[in-house]
């Protein structure tokens, strides 16, 4: 799920400690356990590393920072989302309708395909474009608001 091999997994939570697991192994031999959020955390990492070639180990604050902002979202809030990276020093989390800072570069990371991913390795929910509909009540009278309700035979009010 995160793109990396068991090998490269634990180099970088447990011996490099880029990204600490949400449960480090109790022992040898047991496993480390990581939250949906460490998991797309580490996918971004993953493609820092392999198609902007950032080096992860001299930009451990940023990760760091994108945990933190991570941290105070849920899932559904981030389907539409992007984390910016500025200048490698420091980054933002912008919904679907916010853009990035037009006098400055960046590095967007647009988190639907990690998403999508975690949703389905995990069963975490897809993104909700609308919710279902309440079936519509018939309103007597031709302008009143007040709506009619049937009451069951021989029944109280």
């Amino acid at each position: 799920m995160t793109g990396l091999s068991a090998d490269q997994l634990r180099e970088w939570t447990v011996r490099r400690a880029l990204i600490q697991p949400d449960v480090p192994a109790q022992k040898r031999g047991s496993e480390a356990k990581f939250s949906w959020k460490t998991l797309l955390l580490l996918r971004l990492a993953v493609v820092l590393r392999t198609r902007f070639h950032v080096e992860l180990q001299a930009h451990r604050e940023l990760l760091g920072t994108a945990r933190e902002l991570l941290d105070g979202a849920s899932f559904p809030m981030l389907w539409g989302a992007t984390l910016a990276i500025y200048d490698l020093q420091r980054c933002e989390l912008l919904s679907s309708r916010d853009v990035a800072a037009a006098h400055e570069d960046a590095i967007l990371l647009r988190l639907d395909r990690h998403l999508a991913v975690l949703s389905q390795g995990i069963g975490l929910p897809d993104p909700v474009t609308q919710l279902p509909l309440f079936p519509a009540l018939a309103v007597q009278g031709g302008t009143s608001s007040a709506v009619k309700v049937r009451q069951p035979k021989g029944g109280r009010p």
